[in-house]
């Protein structure tokens, strides 16, 4: 029952659009744009769909790639932090997705750069975020933030473990001699990791100016969690695998551009 009411919320949302204490100083003025870009990369070359990377010996392609980024903070030079208010945003680079058996479509999206509202001035070193969806909003999806709703790129169950979000997903095909469906799933409360990045240089953000985080994202990282010719398929009873997939997001997954 639950996952036909999904399935209906899904429907309708496409067709009607077919340390230190932390601070939270207000903003006057014209505050300008603070974005974050998440370049999601397969080793030294940019991640597209469709195409053939040669990794490990084997011929992977990849169908899509998506995951949830929650509870931004950014800290400022004297060690204060700001947290962004409801900060949930879904990073995905997917082609279209045929939901319901094909009666909608999600349409093919590729998007990798965030704006956070309302920053205030000064001058920033480190940001942290979570990836995945903190327990509070994971274990009760009536409560929003952000860009956080089942009805916002869920396109059915497949982007949902029953009750509660799925916080990243790699999916396509490897091939050697024989051909595998991967996917490589994350989610439940024990995936969710938290990511604290020290940028290179520190970062002054003034009113009327722009600023710009650029984080690169690589896909081998997760791919070297465990052999994934043996085990090609992650999700809920693959705790171990799971485990290895969330912990390299949080350690190695992303650099500083």
């Amino acid at each position: 029952m639950f996952k036909k009411s999904i399935l209906a919320l899904t429907s309708i949302a496409l067709l009607a659009s077919c340390e230190k204490d932390e601070v939270s100083a207000p903003v006057t003025g014209e505050s300008g744009k603070f974005q974050v870009n998440f370049d999601n990369m397969v080793g030294t070359e940019d991640l597209q769909l469709q195409k053939n990377y040669r990794i490990d010996g084997k011929n992977y392609t990849f169908e899509n790639f998506r995951y949830w980024v929650s509870n931004i903070r950014l800290q400022k030079e004297d060690g204060s932090w700001h947290s962004v208010t409801n900060s949930y945003y879904l990073i995905e680079e997917t082609g279209a997705i045929a939901i319901q058996e094909g009666q909608y479509n999600y349409a093919a999206r590729k998007r990798e750069n965030i704006s956070l509202p309302n920053i205030p001035q000064g001058t920033y070193k480190a940001i942290e975020f979570g990836i995945g969806v903190d327990k509070e909003k994971n274990d009760n999806l009536s409560i929003t933030g952000g860009e956080l709703s089942i009805m916002n790129g869920m396109t059915n169950t497949a982007w949902m473990w029953h009750t509660s979000y799925i916080f990243s997903s790699l999916k396509g095909m490897v091939e050697n001699n024989t051909t595998k469906v991967l996917k490589l799933e994350t989610g439940l409360n024990d995936s969710y990791r938290t990511v604290r990045l020290n940028l290179a240089s520190t970062i002054t953000f003034e009113l009327g100016k722009n600023a710009v985080i650029s984080l690169r994202g690589d896909i081998l990282t997760l791919l070297a969690s465990f052999d994934n010719w043996e085990k090609p398929t992650v999700g809920a009873q693959q705790v171990k695998e799971m485990k290895n997939i969330s912990d390299n997001f949080k350690n190695i997954f992303f650099t500083i551009k």
